[in-house]
């Protein structure tokens, strides 16, 4: 195919790619929407760059096919695979594990890992080995996307990276393996300090993430259970439902929360010598002086005071009128303060 043929093809080819592309990129977004529980404040949290698809230029196919690659290919343009291409950059490499999930399990196409990245990673395992994902993806079946019809077999490209890869792979990949200019050893040398550098705080921030979500778990079951108990000992008009407030506390109390249990509070709340806990709190939140009466944490609140009496002035994070309250109301000693 000489370059004349090979451009006139992707010129009457170019829609179907872009069509392609686009439809590649929005089954990944509804699929990861979808594992997130389509909440939308996840998907941002979760996806630090919008995602984005791009089409190659035909000059930059040219070059590809006919100039510095011109010996690899038989057939070039069946053999380019990443004429279409998407991107997606997430925070962490354990997040990339659920995008995969979606590239392996979706039907509308097959896929292979990108022969040609693991080429370049291979060839230079300093440079490369670090754990960037790439597929191409190839239609299952001729369809309409878009008024746009796409043959079976149309590859797109799809690429999975974290931040800190995005941002070691567009200066290493786009320097040294697309660059005009060999890179010298000590240019060499930076780039495998930077990714040993990288590997390393990627695995601390997965530790900091999972030590993270494993503490908000534990808030978010004490959260629940001191919502459920506040609806039984008074009707839900009684109560404010402040998630952050109330996450605020148990934050503060987590310390102590870790040496007791659900349980605990539930044989607390339970407990017939306290029965006198809904009248106290009724009472407390028509005098209308502090609103943390109106919060269902303060049922943690007077269990905390009661089983942990001696240190919780050190883990209150408010007004300690309200914890004075609280100590009377139990029947504590008035000498609390001086712990």
């Amino acid at each position: 195919m000489t370059q004349e043929e090979f451009a006139a093809r992707y010129k009457q080819e170019k829609p179907m790619y872009e069509a392609w592309a686009d439809f590649v990129l929005s089954e990944i977004k509804s699929g990861l929407l979808n594992l997130l529980g389509n909440s939308k404040p996840k998907y941002d949290e979760y996806v630090k760059m919008t995602p984005s698809s791009r089409v190659k230029t035909t000059e930059s196919l040219l070059t590809k096919a006919f100039i510095r690659k011109k010996d690899k290919y038989q057939d070039p343009y069946s053999q380019i695979t990443d004429k279409a291409g998407i991107r997606f950059v997430v925070l962490l490499t354990q997040q990339l594990d659920q995008l995969c999930s979606i590239i392996e399990n979706h039907k509308s196409w097959t896929y292979s890992k990108d022969k040609e990245f693991d080429e370049w990673r291979t060839s230079d395992p300093r440079m490369f080995d670090y754990q960037s994902v790439h597929y191409i993806v190839r239609a299952q079946m001729t369809f309409v996307h878009k008024g746009v019809t796409i043959d079976e077999d149309t590859p797109c490209e799809v690429q999975f990276r974290t931040l800190l890869q995005h941002a070691y792979a567009e200066l290493a990949h786009d320097t040294i393996y697309k660059g005009d200019v060999d890179a010298s050893p000590t240019v060499k040398r930076c780039f495998a300090k930077s990714m040993a550098l990288m590997e390393t705080t990627d695995e601390l921030l997965c530790g900091a993430k999972a030590e993270l979500e494993k503490c908000a778990g534990i808030i978010t079951q004490w959260r629940e259970v001191a919502l459920s108990q506040a609806s039984k000992l008074l009707p839900a008009s009684h109560w404010i439902d402040d998630t952050k407030n109330i996450e605020f506390y148990l934050s503060e109390f987590q310390p102590l929360l870790s040496t007791l249990s659900i349980d605990d509070l539930l044989e607390f709340l339970g407990d017939h010598e306290y029965s006198f806990l809904a009248s106290r709190i009724e009472s407390h939140q028509n005098n209308k002086a502090f609103v943390e009466f109106k919060l269902p944490v303060i049922l943690v609140c007077y269990f905390l005071a009661k089983k942990k009496k001696s240190v919780i002035k050190k883990y209150w994070p408010t007004d300690f009128h309200v914890l004075q309250i609280i100590f009377n109301d139990l029947g504590l000693a008035p000498n609390w303060a001086t712990h």
